[in-house]
């Protein structure tokens, strides 16, 4: 992230998960969520073969951790955003869901899933607000 953001020519604070905490709230917070890759697998078809329903398993309990840690980090009237390169409903809309069932104060204001095509990869992303 540094090396892209001097690139671009942008400043950015690079924080631990543990400065995090003495920080206060984010607006937003961006969760780039471990994810499967089903959305890349046009252009890395060996990677679908890889993945195993254990190894499934495994990301989507990361995913809910990501999202419950994530969560605290957000500010009143802010957003929390999360997104997949995955095209598989599991790991995106039912994330989500399961986590607005853990958290009821949240909800969906917007998701959108790209699907793979010519053009680029799948990917998933969804807006949650706190009620």
């Amino acid at each position: 992230m540094p090396t892209r953001a001097s690139r671009a020519g942008v400043d950015i604070a690079v924080l631990t998960t543990d400065q995090l905490q003495q920080q206060p709230k984010f607006d937003a917070v961006f969760c780039d969520a471990p994810c499967s890759g089903s959305g890349t697998w046009r252009r890395t078809p060996d990677a679908k073969w890889r993945l195993t329903e254990d190894r499934l398993d495994q990301l989507i309990r990361s995913q809910a951790t990501v999202l419950d840690a994530a969560a605290p980090l957000v500010a009143a009237g802010g957003v929390l955003i999360y997104a997949t390169c995955s095209v598989l409903t599991h790991e995106n809309q039912d994330a989500v869901d399961r986590f607005c069932t853990r958290s009821p104060e949240w909800g969906i204001r917007r998701n959108t899933q790209r699907l793979p095509d010519a053009d680029g990869d799948g990917f998933f992303t969804c807006v949650l607000l706190k009620r």
